[in-house]
Parts: C-alpha cells; sequence; structure tokens
C-alpha cells in the first residue's frame, strides 16, 4: 500500500535535481565567459606591447639615421632656425625667454609637416622601416661647442677641433598610428 505524498516527495526530488544542475551549468558558463574575456584582455595586452616594442625600434632607427645625417651631412655652414626649416632647429635655450618649450612643443609645430622635420632616409638613403604606420622622423637642434673639462685639450682624442654637440629627437609610430614613441639623444662630432 502506498503512503500519500511518497510519490510527491519523488517528483519534488527530481524538479530539485533539476534545478541544481541548471544552477552547475550556469556557473560553467559564466566561469567559461570570463575565461573568455580574460583571453582577449591578454591578447590585446600583447599586441599593444608588441606594437610598442616596434615604434621604440622605429625611434631608435630615427636617432641612428641622424646621427649618419649629421655626420655626412651637417656642418658649419648649415643653417639651423628657430621655425625649424628642413628639421634643423634653434634650441629653446638659444631662441631667448621667450620660448622656453622644447622645439616639439612649440605652438605650430606639427611632426606631420615635412618642412619641419627630416624623414627616416630622406638624408642617409637608409631603406624605408617596415611594418609602421608612418616613417620615422626627426628634428635636429644644434647645441654648441662641448665644454672642455678641466685638464683636457682643447682638441679631442682623435686630433680633430673641439666637439659640437646635437640634441635629436626622433618620433615614431608602431603599426598603429595611435603607438607613438619619442626619443632624445645628445650627439657630438
Amino acid at each position: 500500500m502506498n503512503r500519500p505524498g511518497a510519490g510527491a516527495g519523488r517528483v519534488a526530488q527530481r524538479g530539485l535535481s533539476l534545478i541544481t544542475a541548471l544552477l552547475f551549468m550556469v556557473a560553467a558558463l559564466i566561469l567559461g565567459v570570463s575565461v573568455v574575456g580574460i583571453n582577449a584582455m591578454q591578447e590585446r595586452m600583447i599586441g599593444n606591447s608588441k606594437d610598442r616594442d616596434l615604434a621604440m625600434q622605429a625611434a631608435e632607427a630615427a636617432l641612428r639615421d641622424a646621427e649618419v645625417d649629421i655626420s655626412r651631412n651637417l656642418g658649419v655652414t648649415s643653417i639651423f632656425s628657430n621655425d625649424c626649416t628642413l628639421g634643423l632647429c634653434t634650441p629653446p635655450s638659444q631662441r631667448g625667454p621667450a620660448s622656453p618649450l622644447p622645439v616639439h612643443e612649440q605652438p605650430g609645430f606639427s611632426w606631420a609637416d615635412a618642412a619641419r622635420v627630416r624623414g627616416y632616409g630622406q638624408y642617409t638613403a637608409a631603406e624605408a622601416f617596415p611594418k609602421v604606420a608612418r616613417a620615422p622622423v626627426y628634428v635636429i637642434e644644434k647645441l654648441g661647442s662641448m665644454g672642455v673639462p678641466p685638464g683636457e685639450s682643447e682638441l679631442d682624442p682623435s686630433g680633430g677641433a673641439v666637439r659640437t654637440a646635437y640634441r635629436i629627437t626622433a618620433r615614431a609610430t608602431g603599426a598603429r598610428e595611435d603607438t607613438v614613441v619619442m626619443l632624445q639623444s645628445i650627439y657630438s662630432r
């Protein structure tokens, strides 16, 4: 003989296990979606890091290109101007108190203006830098003669005249236009 309500308990048990299984499936789905989101974020981070490395390499290459440009093409007759004609700039320290900002931060200066910057390979015939959104560019500022340390000769060790210092500011992009790296170096010859 069946007791009343004995069958009802089994039906309720089956329904409870169904709800439990659904809760485990929802939890597994949430876990899976969050893992996919984390992986996508890591992929973006790796891509950004890779693009920044490419921009850094391009900026380094532009600095080296500028050094070759200085050693081959610039001399005492080269004209450095306040408006950076042909990428040859008068540094702010030599412009007077009205221009305390670095050259590349002066009002009206644009890295896209080919008349005010020097392009990578433009004066050295270096091959184009691959995979970047824009070719690296740079400006050169003539800082003047380097001071001679106490006890040193007026001549450099190679027997030449006093060395002239130049500040090079390079700007490069990665594969994406919005990844930008700027580097500066001081070069003397």
